[in-house]
């Protein structure tokens, strides 16, 4: 695979450069989804206070996500448009590349984009329960302090509720990370 001719990136460059990206992102997402798990566990009675510091961070980790998503469908369509072998088509199927390495590569990148999906449906399902959290806050009078009739009034419920699908967002990314690296591995096997 030649990757430099003359100082300028050839489509498989820019195919590696993806990849790193991706795996990049993805390594800083683990990273960000633990911000907001730790400003929620510091403030469990201060709903407003965590809640805002979590979705300052889960913004942050959602946009790692995106970026990560995005590098994952730019290395797909340089692989399949790039590695046809006429520039009108793309290539029908990843399994139809040349390269046993890309298409290894490719593979476990389609693998990391069906765990990001399910990784970006548990951070929007936290910002919901963290936003719903918030809003019981606000509407109780005393503040969560008084004597309700329930155990945890029903905005300690949603922090536990956002607090879970946090939990399982940063497992899911200890897998994402776990792809992307093998991916950026297969790829580079060449060298």
């Amino acid at each position: 695979m030649e990757v430099e001719v003359e100082g300028e990136l050839t489509w498989q460059g820019l195919f590696l450069r993806r990849v790193v990206m991706a795996e990049a992102h993805c390594h800083t997402l683990h990273g960000l989804l633990r911000g907001p798990i730790e400003a929620l566990i510091e403030e469990p009675r201060d709903v407003v206070a965590g809640a805002e510091e979590a979705r300052r961070k889960l913004e942050d980790a959602s946009t790692e996500l995106g970026l990560g998503i995005a590098n994952i469908g730019a290395a797909r369509h340089l692989a399949l448009w790039c590695g046809a072998p006429s520039g009108r088509a793309p290539l029908p199927s990843v399994d139809d590349l040349a390269d046993p390495h890309m298409r290894s590569s490719l593979d476990r990148l389609q693998k990391a984009a069906e765990i990001a999906t399910r990784v970006h449906d548990r951070l929007e399902s936290a910002h919901g329960h963290l936003s719903a959290a918030e809003f019981l806050m606000a509407l109780t009078v005393d503040g969560g302090e008084g004597n309700a009739p329930w155990v945890h009034d029903p905005c300690v419920s949603k922090q536990i509720d956002g607090l879970m699908e946090l939990s399982e967002a940063l497992f899911l990314a200890v897998d994402l990370v776990s792809l992307t690296a093998a991916a950026k591995e297969a790829v580079f096997a060449v060298y």
